[in-house]
């Protein structure tokens, strides 16, 4: 679709829009929802004090939640490698991501995972 088409409802109906301002332009977006996708994924990381890919990047992705099941906090960035600056996530704490980007995370120690405390996800694609 191209960029700043003007929509003209029928009579007696109404588009609701939000106001944005994108390259110094407002306009109007409309707020779409998506509800559900045809596929998902999971998986389960051991996350150390190196970068460490908890997911890679999918075009196609619609969201993604972590949960940090590790007894050690770790510090997520997508898109990037991980550093001790990153966004921290306690052990027990979840987070969801609306992006496609790879996401990665690091710990500030060593860490060796026992059983089932790992990163864990699930992603939402299409």
């Amino acid at each position: 679709m191209a960029d700043n088409v003007a929509v003209t409802a029928g009579a007696g109906t109404n588009i609701a829009t939000d106001e944005r301002t994108i390259a110094a332009t407002t306009v109007h977006v409309q707020r779409v929802g998506e509800i559900g996708s045809a596929a998902s994924a999971t998986a389960k990381v051991t996350i150390s004090n190196s970068t460490t890919a908890i997911a890679a990047a999918r075009d196609t992705r619609k969201r993604i939640v972590i949960i940090n099941r590790q007894s050690v906090a770790i510090f997520v960035d997508p898109g990037a490698s991980a550093t001790t600056s990153d966004l921290r996530l306690e052990p027990g704490d979840a987070l969801t991501l609306y992006t496609t980007v790879a996401i990665n995370a690091i710990t500030a120690a060593a860490y060796t995972a026992s059983g089932d405390a790992k990163v864990h996800y699930i992603e939402e694609y299409d």
